[in-house]
């Protein structure tokens, strides 16, 4: 089980985009090894510096370059244009290459980025850290889940 940190600004990297894609994004320049660890099927935890525990998910695909980064929905591949990203890589045209996209399914996710200091959380420099085994029965007890 993984922890991937959710510190989020309003312009792309926001919760709700999180919530309503199940996706977890990183920029690269400094935690590429890090996002680059979870495999397909892998359990994670997304938290968010000073807020707590945000949901409990499993990885769908690795993570990918933003630029190569390609979502379905219904079965249909979702333009690039439409994605919420686009906006920051028309700013920084470097963002396609720095930003990486984890694509998940949610197993457990608060509602609101406030509604994490309810469950709790720790601080961390790295935004995908490894979970030992107390801290994962602990997120699994949060969250309600029997897996």
């Amino acid at each position: 089980m993984y922890g991937i940190n959710g510190k989020f600004n309003s312009t792309f990297r926001d919760f709700e985009t999180y919530r309503r894609l199940g996706i977890v994004s990183v920029t690269t320049t400094r935690y590429k090894r890090s996002i680059m660890g979870p495999g397909k099927g892998d359990l994670f935890a997304l938290y968010s510096t000073r807020q707590g525990w945000l949901g409990v998910g499993r990885v769908v695909d690795s993570a990918v370059p933003f630029q190569d980064f390609r979502m379905h929905q219904g079965g249909l591949l979702v333009e690039q244009d439409a994605y919420p990203f686009k906006e920051i890589q028309r700013i920084n045209p470097h963002f396609g290459k720095e930003e990486y996209i984890l694509r998940v399914e949610w197993l457990a996710i608060v509602d609101s980025v406030e509604d994490g200091k309810m469950i709790g959380g720790f601080d961390s420099d790295d935004p995908v850290i490894v979970l030992d085994g107390e801290m994962e029965k602990a997120l699994l007890k949060a969250f309600n889940l029997s897996i």
